[in-house]
């Protein structure tokens, strides 16, 4: 009776070692199958079903703005974060494990917020000057502009969706352009696609390669230097803090920022072109000062990281429960 309870117990302690289906699969095909499923799920299924409800002409669109904001919030959280959370319960039923569903650390936490407070001017100095050297290159002018007006036309299309002419039509600016993604998105790289690199690979290179197929899945060329560098600060702060929540309230953030700035600027970015040499300069100057002080904030989250603890922390327990069962085993 003794070693039956012992094998009970050491087999199914609280049912964390539950697998489910998909635990025997390769994790980097796992990631491949979710994002291929998410991708087919929100751009196909999601557009034919935008597509039916608004009009082939998109004319309901324009009458009732608020309405097509919801199909979008709608379309993310089922075809996004629902399926990023059918997948984990398919692979691993500790959801909690693999969403890192816990409170995170302030001291990170508020360095988290802090950085993604700071390197927005670098991101915008970046870009600037990345479209500067872009569009001056001797060669491959005519792809590339043809390629710069085909993003305007789908970003011209969708403009209306993030001007607000009141503050109520705002508020609901704000839940589907920054609570929905920061929802969605997070549980599907942070959550999903990072515990599976993490399986696999180094910590510091599943959080690279998460933030990268975060800005690539995004499909804006233009952008993706400064999509991957706040995919992978996510990824960093989730790894730092131990928790999905960070993430979330920084992604957030970032999007209520851009929001925030069509509403009261009328465009999410600055207009560089009525700036003189000497604005410029200032300009170029923020975007250093912005950079160094995002790199001192990395080596403070780096510093009060709580990932570390929890890792020994249950190293120890685990290996002390082994050795104990083994004892009792003998």
């Amino acid at each position: 009776m003794e070693d039956f309870n012992i094998n009970e117990n050491n087999l199914n302690p609280d049912n964390k070692n539950r697998k489910g289906p998909l635990s025997k699969l390769s994790p980097l095909f796992f990631i491949f199958m979710s994002l291929s499923l998410v991708f087919f799920l929100y751009q196909i299924i999601g557009g034919a079903m935008t597509y039916l409800v608004l009009g082939k002409d998109l004319q309901a669109m324009n009458e009732n703005l608020n309405f097509t904001r919801m199909i979008m919030s709608f379309a993310q959280f089922m075809f996004i974060f629902f399926p990023a959370v059918i997948l984990a319960m398919l692979q691993d039923h500790n959801l909690k494990e693999t969403f890192r569903l816990k409170m995170p650390g302030l001291p990170v936490l508020i360095l988290s917020v802090i950085g993604i407070l700071v390197i927005q001017p670098f991101l915008q100095v970046y870009l600037y000057y990345q479209n500067e050297f872009i569009f001056s290159l001797p060669f491959g002018q005519e792809f590339i502009n043809q390629l710069k007006e085909l993003f305007d036309t789908l970003e011209s299309a969708t403009e209306k969706l993030v001007v607000a002419n009141s503050f109520p039509e705002f508020l609901v600016i704000i839940f589907a352009i920054a609570v929905t993604p920061a929802v969605c998105e997070e549980f599907l790289f942070r959550g999903l696609v990072f515990k599976n690199f993490e399986k696999v690979i180094a910590p510091s290179k599943a959080i690279f390669f998460s933030g990268l197929l975060f800005a690539l899945f995004h499909f804006h060329p233009f952008n993706i230097i400064p999509l991957a560098v706040l995919g992978i600060f996510l990824t960093f702060i989730v790894y730092h803090s131990g928790s999905i929540y960070t993430a979330v309230i920084c992604h957030f953030l970032n999007n209520l920022i851009s929001a925030a700035a069509v509403y009261i600027y009328g465009s999410d970015s600055l207009d560089t072109e009525k700036l003189n040499p000497d604005d410029q300069m200032q300009f170029i100057l923020l975007g250093i000062f912005s950079i160094a002080v995002f790199i001192i904030v990395i080596i403070l989250i780096k510093k009060y990281s709580v990932t570390g603890k929890d890792n020994d922390n249950y190293d120890n327990t685990n290996s002390a429960n082994l050795i104990k069962s083994g004892m009792s085993d003998e």
